[in-house]
């Protein structure tokens, strides 16, 4: 009897090793702990927004039924927007005419995005842009008196079908500045004036003022030179100022870096100011392909007739105040492509 017993719990033993070992061996092993994969937390998933398709026909469409316009930031660089309204909900589009792609010569991709302005959710897409013909346009201007260099230049401004008007600083000169300006207009450039002795007209005399200006201007005129605009020296000027010259120039220009545009009204009106482009006003060549592709191609964009007044002096590769000749034919180039018209100061003086 003690032999079974003790062979009964030797065998009871051996079952419950038995079964704890089978039961162990379904198990998969622990992996060591750097083995173990860290648990990310749940994250919301993204709203996506989808603009509806009439207002992405319209967009893409690029018709004169969403008006567009321009504002500018703390920099200075041009935004082109649109605010479009669809079925109660308000809506702005921003274009970014700066990462525009061009597809062949006369056809660009331009990426923009639609914002709903309640929920302030964006859309991202694509339009494809073909400037065509219009009336938008570049007003450029030479000034000073560089004319010796600026007539070199003639047939390069020939090929590119460019007009240009070179205000005309000093006194008439039938040996000099007149003939220049005879040979200017008989190649369909303009002539405007731009003083006697290039001074800061706010700080002088009345009397200074007419001497420097009106006076000054007078033989050109007597040598059948219209004279019809001028260009402040330095840019500098004051509505006194505009009042005393404004009977004798139908168009006055001031010269700065800011951005603008101006339709025919506008012009008519009788003052502008025109944007700087001179080497010293941007002087990495990068910066100003940069510059002049956004300046060209947001004029040509808002397709409204509206043009970009620019303004420079000598054509030089060193000079701070003027501009290279690989710079200007880089101008002229794109006023080609981006189908703009050339304007000059006396075609808004009749």
């Amino acid at each position: 009897m003690k032999q079974y017993n003790r062979n009964s719990r030797f065998f009871c033993l051996a079952l419950i090793l038995f079964l704890l070992l089978s039961a162990c061996a379904g198990r998969p092993r622990p992996r060591a702990a750097e083995e173990i994969p860290e648990l990310s937390p749940l994250l919301p998933q993204e709203e996506i927004f989808t603009a509806p398709e009439s207002i992405l026909e319209r967009i893409k469409g690029n018709g004169k039924d969403i008006e567009k316009y321009f504002l500018l930031d703390d920099n200075g660089n041009i935004i082109i927007r649109a605010d479009i309204k669809d079925l109660g909900k308000d809506y702005e589009c921003t274009y970014d005419l700066e990462k525009a792609q061009p597809l062949d010569g006369s056809t660009y991709t331009v990426p923009f995005s639609v914002k709903e302005k309640k929920s302030e959710l964006n859309h991202q897409d694509t339009l494809v842009w073909k400037p065509g013909p219009g009336m938008e346009g570049l007003l450029l201007s030479l000034d000073d008196d560089y004319m010796e260099n600026w007539e070199q230049y003639f047939d390069l401004f020939d090929l590119y079908e460019a007009r240009i008007t070179f205000f005309i600083q000093g006194a008439y000169d039938p040996f000099l500045n007149g003939p220049f300006c005879i040979r200017a207009r008989q190649r369909g450039h303009d002539v405007g004036y731009h003083s006697l002795n290039h001074v800061d007209l706010r700080k002088a005399t009345q009397q200074t003022i007419i001497n420097e200006t009106i006076r000054s201007a007078e033989p050109f005129r007597q040598a059948g030179i219209p004279l019809v605009s001028f260009a402040y020296p330095f840019g500098f000027s004051e509505t006194w100022i505009h009042q005393i010259l404004s009977p004798s120039f139908r168009i006055l220009r001031g010269y700065g870096v800011t951005y603008r545009l101006y339709n025919e009204n506008e012009i008519r009106l009788g003052y502008i100011s025109s944007r700087a482009i001179d080497n010293t006003v941007i002087r990495e060549e990068q910066e100003f392909i940069r510059v002049i592709n956004s300046m060209l191609r947001a004029v040509k964009f808002l397709n409204d007739g509206r043009v970009l007044p620019l303004t420079t002096h000598v054509i030089s590769d060193t000079a701070l105040w003027g501009i290279s000749e690989s710079r200007l034919e880089f101008l002229l180039k794109t006023v080609n492509s981006l189908k703009l018209k050339f304007y000059r100061y006396s075609d808004f003086a009749e």
